[in-house]
């Protein structure tokens, strides 16, 4: 086994559990460097900017222990929502050590949006950090469900009516042996964004978050000697997925708690990074803060996820990045784009953009092993090559189901295949393209309008920054696009000139009917910087309700 790469020994490991995979990587790993914070932490036995392997797995350890000496049970839901600094995914591991079943949540949430989802769940744990409690909570009667309070960080900073898992954590002490696991039992509930109505909560297990993840980890041309820049929510599942990955491939993170775009781009320059993994709202607002005046040179591989990336924003950075040298020789840095959702665990489709190889717009690359896709008619047939219909995937991600709604799990989940609620097509090659949300195609008279398409024409305008086109009611059309647009920094563009501009550049049947300007702060992203397109639907319902022809 020695001779054997370590990411391919990980892909190997059929015993790989939530609980054990850091002990795993101690193993393999010992005190190499796993993660660079920019904000470092500050526990009695862990207060550093550096983390290495066997520290990472001795943290995940003593949260496992603490937490049973609290009393936390197998198969009990704990919920955590701290700011997103490198503890978060390693209590998380913790938990599902401990036996129990994590439910990350955004630190964005509001109190009436988390009592939501720990009522849902049925969790009366909760560990929370004091900056999260204190803006977002206020006073534990707001979660009145919660039994057991655990304040994450310092010792110091615990307050009244807490259990510090800074002093839990120090008494626990190492060595007690994990909760044994099997691959297929829960370990975490990762909660939808409830963009579509109320959030539902995806049961995930070891399996499902491990395989396709380690399994890409084992394919994609990047080693541990590359040092990654991360700022992802490390409670969804896209920046989860995306911190297994890495550590599959034993590279090094500079673990940033927030994304903001030059603070990312500095990043990258003073570490001499050499990979970032992102999701294009962040590479359309790194493009608009300008990324000229940095050296990018060590980029040798970017990527994204959770939503449909522009090809020019990708050969944008490409540009900038260098695969390797050789004399005079230096092809840019190649782009791998991973088609997903929570309801997947993450990697479900994964295309790599390097020297010579390129796609047609909107090919999402093909299914990762053992994951296969196929497209649904209306009735639930296959459809042939080209046609487009609802992606169906099949594979080790698919989630268990929504936790205590049999009737939407039964209409996710038929056969073992997840209807995803996206549209899309597959060519001959058995490459899958996305092409609009279900939910997202506008319906205008007898046309389908695929937001997606319109969005990318749109965003060909050289003064706008971002674009979401959404469907609104009209009374002759039934629906007609609007264009709600962000600008570049400094623009005076207008909202008629934006709308002469896409009467002549786009197709009358799908161009924007009316464009609205908004600023960037107002534009509704979620926690992974889609945008949020119910609100702004919602938010213009009315614009044509006085149209008479």
């Amino acid at each position: 086994m020695g001779l054997i790469p370590e990411k391919i020994r990980m892909a190997l490991y059929r015993d790989l559990t939530l609980g054990n995979f850091t002990q795993r990587m101690a193993e393999l790993r010992g005190d190499r460097l796993t993660v660079k914070l920019h904000e470092p932490l500050r526990y009695r036995d862990l207060s550093t900017d550096s983390i290495s392997y066997t520290q990472a797995a001795r943290f995940v350890d003593r949260v496992s222990v603490a937490l049973r000496d609290m009393g936390v049970k197998r198969g009990e839901r704990v919920g955590i929502n701290t700011s997103n600094n490198v503890d978060l995914p390693l209590a998380v591991f913790g938990i599902a050590r401990a036996g129990a079943i994590a439910v990350p949540m955004n630190y964005m949430l509001k109190a009436k949006e988390m009592r939501y989802i720990l009522e849902n769940c049925g969790a009366e744990t909760l560990i929370v950090d004091r900056e999260v409690f204190e803006a977002n909570v206020g006073s534990q009667q707001e979660l009145p469900s919660v039994k057991r309070w655990i304040m994450a960080g310092p010792a110091e900073e615990c307050r009244e009516g807490f259990v510090s898992l800074d002093d839990a954590m120090h008494d626990a002490g190492d060595g007690r042996p994990p909760v044994e696991l099997d691959p297929g039992d829960p370990v975490a509930i990762f909660y939808t964004s409830g963009t579509t109505g109320f959030p539902k909560g995806a049961t995930m297990s070891s399996r499902n978050l491990l395989t396709a993840q380690k399994i890409a980890a084992a394919i994609i041309p990047v080693g541990a000697k590359e040092y990654g820049v991360f700022c992802l929510p490390a409670a969804h599942v896209m920046g989860f997925g995306s911190f297994i990955l890495g550590s599959c491939v034993g590279l090094r993170a500079y673990y940033m708690r927030h994304f903001e775009p030059r603070a990312v781009l500095e990043a990258m320059q003073r570490e001499k990074a050499s990979l970032f993994v992102g999701v294009p709202a962040m590479y359309t607002m790194m493009l608009a803060h300008g990324i000229e005046p940095y050296d990018l040179s060590h980029m040798r591989m970017y990527g994204s996820a959770a939503d449909a990336m522009p090809t020019e924003l990708m050969e944008a950075f490409r540009e900038k990045g260098t695969l390797f040298k050789l004399g005079p020789f230096r092809p840019k840095a190649f782009f791998t784009e991973v088609y997903g959702m929570v309801e997947l665990a993450g990697v479900a489709t994964m295309k790599i953009a390097i020297m010579g190889v390129n796609y047609p717009p909107g090919c999402v690359g093909w299914p990762v092993w053992p994951v296969r896709a196929r497209i649904l008619d209306e009735d639930g047939k296959p459809l042939p090559a080209g046609e487009v219909g609802e992606v169906a995937v099949y594979g080790p991600g698919v989630t268990k189901g929504y936790w205590g709604n049999t009737e939407a799990t039964n209409e996710l989940i038929q056969d073992g295949w997840l209807r995803t609620g996206d549209m899309g097509k597959k060519d001959k090659l058995g490459r899958l393209y996305f092409v609009d949300r279900k939910k997202d195609v506008i319906k205008v008279g007898g046309y389908s309008v695929f937001s997606v398409e319109v969005e990318s024409e749109v965003l060909e305008h050289p003064e706008i920054s971002d674009v979401a086109v959404v469907g609104i009611p009209h009374p002759l059309k039934k629906q007609v696009p609007l264009a709600v647009v962000t600008l570049n920094p400094g623009s005076e563009a207008t909202e008629e000139e934006i709308l002469s501009w896409c009467e002549e550049h786009i197709a009358g049947y799908k161009k924007p009917r009316a464009v609205r300007i908004i600023n960037p702060e107002d534009m509704p992203y979620g926690m992974t910087l889609k945008i949020r397109k119910l609100e702004l639907r919602e938010r213009f319902s009315d614009l044509f309700t006085e149209v008479s022809a």
